[in-house]
């Protein structure tokens, strides 16, 4: 990663990509100890206000078609949201990202937990 990228990276922007990392390498190992060939990975794409997290389904080592909205963080804030769409978030703040990179086992690969609120 470049330097300059770093510096202007705001925090939420910054935590989502730890969590996205950690929740990728546990879900990556937990398949394979479990002779399993296939486990979700998270990619996030930056938005006007909202960081956008997408989920898709990998197996074989190879992505299978298609993607869908697991999570949208406020730039700004932190509040993470469920999706309404794979456009907009549903309303009511359902986490800070502070608390999911402090405890990323929180989350689950189908999102669920932000249904729980």
């Amino acid at each position: 990663m470049n330097t300059t990228a770093m510096i202007t990276q705001t925090k939420p922007e910054f935590l989502t990509e730890s969590l996205i990392e950690v929740l990728n390498n546990e879900w990556k190992v937990l398949s394979l100890e479990n002779g399993k060939n296939s486990y979700h990975q998270l990619e996030c794409e930056i938005g006007r206000k909202y960081i956008k997290i997408w989920d898709y389904l990998v197996v074989d080592g190879e992505r299978i078609r298609g993607r869908s909205c697991w999570m949208f963080v406020d730039k700004n804030t932190g509040a993470c949201y469920k999706p309404a769409s794979y456009k907009a978030p549903a309303k009511g703040i359902r986490f800070y990202i502070e608390q999911l990179a402090e405890q990323p086992e929180i989350c689950d690969a189908y999102g669920s937990f932000l249904y729980l609120r």
